[in-house]
């Protein structure tokens, strides 16, 4: 059906419709379609209220209006921004993943340099997938310098942190957290690394300058491409949201992204498991790392 989006819109904001059934399968495969962010049929009220906010600012009274703006409105473009930030979930913090951030430090790290040449000027590169704000990303690079760089003062880091959420990244590439996103952050840490001012930490520049924050759907085969020569990536806590299938394809593109002897880090409640056997499993006691041979 392709009517008019303004021919659904109503100036005087009534009450949202409930989601049809019909609405909803159609509403999810789009979703699909463009992320492969898949809504199982027992989160249909879930899609539903996470974008109902936004019906109501757009002065739309039913989510078939909603799902034929997204389609054929004037705006669709602008629009997958909100639509992006309504249904994925961005909690995170500082420190959040400790035990793979220790067995990056301290096993990863070591073998990647005799990789690349201990004594040799060599620069780390790793991928913090779905960023988020940026906690995890600024986390890797204050560990770089605390731990790693006087171990090793020829190495030279960079992270890329990348999400699906232009608002968050906006938020990531600022640096400014509230006191919520630091509550884990061990003291040391949070003394040297943050500005702390009127209830604001911002991450100091030192930190800054070793990470950027880019748009990327890891469900975008054209855009993932892009992404190479990756030492580590951490994709924690992003395969839940992917249907099989989905799955398949965001994993293969990783384990194209990553060098040769790269590793991958998944979320603790996540398996490759008939997901991809190209990886070696490598088991340790708080976490599992996922090998690129």
């Amino acid at each position: 059906m392709n009517v008019a989006p303004q021919m659904l819109v109503s100036p005087l904001l009534p009450k949202t419709q409930g989601m049809t059934d019909e609405t909803f399968q159609a509403l999810r495969g789009h979703i699909y379609s463009m992320t492969g962010i898949y809504f199982q049929d027992n989160k249909k009220y879930l899609l539903e209220s996470r974008i109902s906010k936004r019906l109501q600012m757009l002065k739309i009274a039913e989510y078939e209006g909603y799902l034929q703006y997204l389609k054929f409105g004037t705006k669709k473009e602008e629009e997958k921004k909100f639509l992006f930030d309504a249904i994925t979930i961005n909690e995170t913090y500082f420190f959040r993943n400790e035990p793979q951030f220790e067995i990056f430090e301290k096993t990863l790290v070591p073998e990647i340099s005799k990789l690349k040449g201990i004594g040799s000027r060599s620069k780390l590169r790793v991928w913090s997938a779905a960023s988020s704000s940026g906690e995890e990303a600024h986390t890797i690079a204050m560990i770089f310098l605390e731990k790693i760089k006087p171990k090793y003062p020829n190495l030279e880091l960079e992270v890329i942190g990348t999400d699906i959420s232009s608002t968050v990244l906006e938020t990531a590439r600022r640096g400014i957290y509230r006191e919520y996103a630091v509550r884990n952050m061990p003291k040391a840490y949070f003394d040297k690394y943050f500005i702390k001012d009127d209830g604001k930490f911002t991450v100091i520049d030192a930190v800054r300058r070793l990470v950027r924050f880019d748009h990327l759907n890891l469900y975008d085969q054209a855009k993932m491409k892009m992404m190479a020569n990756i030492d580590v990536a951490f994709c924690c806590n992003v395969l839940i949201y992917f249907d099989m299938k989905s799955k398949i394809q965001v994993v293969s593109n990783i384990y194209n992204s990553l060098n040769r002897g790269g590793f991958l880090f998944i979320g603790y409640a996540e398996s490759l498991h008939g997901i991809s056997s190209a990886f070696k499993i490598i088991n340790f006691p708080k976490a599992i790392v996922y090998k690129k041979e």
